[in-house]
């Protein structure tokens, strides 16, 4: 949904939000840089999700220098315990709560070490991530500095309806009850948390549950987090999107210069007054219906990138790591339906519990689709790519302040997709637990594709 007001109009409509609350938010200025597009306002981008080798560096982010890399390579590696029972270690960087453990696979017995959000499944208790919602407004202006489009996720801020309100009222934050199915049982709680529940199943206490706290936001913390961004990004930063016609449907962002306003928003954030960064909690910088595309060398675009996430060194704290990620919220009737409301924010938050650190290699895997092959511990992009029926999930929640709602949300792979165990008969996504493949396999040197109730297999390369 494009909104295509001018910019006081959007601050209007914060403002009869909050008013009988507390004093207005403050709306601050982010100076955008220039992108790569020297075409002006005549660029054009083909619009689609592309799921090739192009964006893959830019949907998972480890900017950590080589140092913090080794240190928690180490840090893996120790985690104990034996072949039938691999050790389970906490972590003990400055950042968001994690463990570290490792598993086997494959005829030459090869090991791959992991990190993920929160506490031993095995000690059981509820473990509380904290986290901020940041909406990003995001301005497009012509080549005279004429309002193109404007992407407000703050407009009306917090009232029923507004990106941030369905966002706090979602399954990522609220209890829903999943069917379960092959084997797992039906469980509810937090998106994240039943997908970790899940992979976990078969050794983790009772009681274990991993859960994002209530985030701090505009909406819900008036004082010192009373504040929105905004930017506004010249031609040289935008272009916009065509459908194979070439009618115009939308408009992306340069990624190289969003994504260096989203640093200086994280920057900025820290140092406003009564607010902060810190290590142990996971900003997250929430746009509006708005993709980005990677400028190709020699001219061209590779589109779209709806969100992404990010382990860096900390801002409060150098020596420690800040896990962050970005996520376009997605209105009804948008351009990449359908995709909607929280589908890309399930897919980044559960890849970012599942892989904090962007640093777990695990044996190569062809995703459901047969578009795309990687080597990492990324549970949404195995399924990003498939028929929606396969790749979406939708919750039914009563919602605090939005009603009856219906959300959409990514399944994703569990963590014995890539462990490849129990090669026969085994559960290897959630919700839906028929996505992926669970036909037997055969283990083979030989680049071999198994089709189960799912249209996804597995591809087997090294170590098998």
């Amino acid at each position: 949904m494009l909104k295509t007001r001018v910019f006081s109009c959007g601050l209007a409509l914060c403002l009869g939000a909050v008013t009988a609350l507390a004093a207005p938010p403050q709306v601050i200025q982010i100076p955008a840089p220039h992108g790569n597009n020297t075409a002006g306002t005549s660029a054009r981008v083909l619009v689609g999700k592309d799921y090739g080798k192009a964006l893959a560096p830019y949907k998972a982010q480890n900017q950590l220098t080589a140092a913090t890399n080794q240190r928690l390579t180490k840090e893996k590696s120790s985690a104990g315990g034996t072949v039938l029972t691999p050790g389970v270690q906490n972590g003990s960087t400055d950042t968001i709560p994690y463990f570290n453990s490792w598993f086997l696979t494959g005829s030459r017995n090869s090991i791959y070490t992991y990190s993920m959000v929160g506490h031993s499944p095995k000690a059981g208790g509820t473990t509380l991530i904290n986290n901020m919602l940041i909406p990003l407004e995001i301005q497009l202006l012509d080549g005279n500095g004429k309002l193109v489009a404007d992407f407000n996720p703050a407009a009306g801020l917090c009232a029923a309806g507004s990106d941030i309100s369905l966002t706090e009222d979602s399954p990522i934050y609220n209890i829903a009850t999943y069917p379960g199915g092959s084997g797992l049982p039906s469980d509810t709680g937090q998106f994240t948390d039943t997908q970790m529940r899940a992979q976990f199943h078969s050794i983790r206490a009772a009681n274990w549950h991993t859960q994002l706290n209530t985030p701090l936001s505009v909406c819900q913390d008036l004082g010192a987090n009373n504040h929105v961004w905004f930017t506004q990004l010249d031609p040289s930063a935008w272009a916009y999107l065509t459908d194979q016609g070439g009618n115009i449907v939308g408009e992306a962002m340069d990624i190289n210069a969003i994504g260096n306003v989203f640093a200086e928003v994280l920057s900025a954030e820290n140092s406003f007054p009564g607010s902060g960064v810190p290590n142990n909690t996971i900003p997250v910088i929430l746009t509006d219906a708005i993709s980005a595309y990677v400028p190709a060398t020699g001219g061209g675009a590779t589109c779209c990138v709806l969100g992404f996430h990010t382990a860096q060194a900390g801002i409060q704290d150098p020596n420690g790591i800040l896990v962050w990620a970005w996520a376009t919220f997605l209105p009804p009737g948008n351009i990449f339906s359908p995709l909607s409301d929280v589908s890309d924010l399930s897919h980044e938050m559960t890849e970012l519990f599942n892989d904090p650190f962007v640093n777990t290699s695990v044996a190569p895997w062809m995703d459901g689709s047969g578009t795309f092959s990687q080597g990492n511990l990324e549970t949404g992009d195995v399924i990003e790519a498939m028929a929606p029926a396969d790749a979406l999930f939708q919750v039914t929640l009563t919602t605090p302040g939005n009603g009856t709602v219906t959300y959409t949300e990514q399944n994703e792979a569990l963590l014995s997709w890539f462990t490849r165990t129990p090669l026969n008969g085994g559960v290897y996504s959630w919700p839906n637990t028929h996505t992926l493949s669970q036909c037997p396999h055969v283990l083979s040197h030989v680049q071999a594709y198994c089709y189960g109730e799912g249209s996804a297999g597995f591809l087997y390369g090294p170590p098998y």
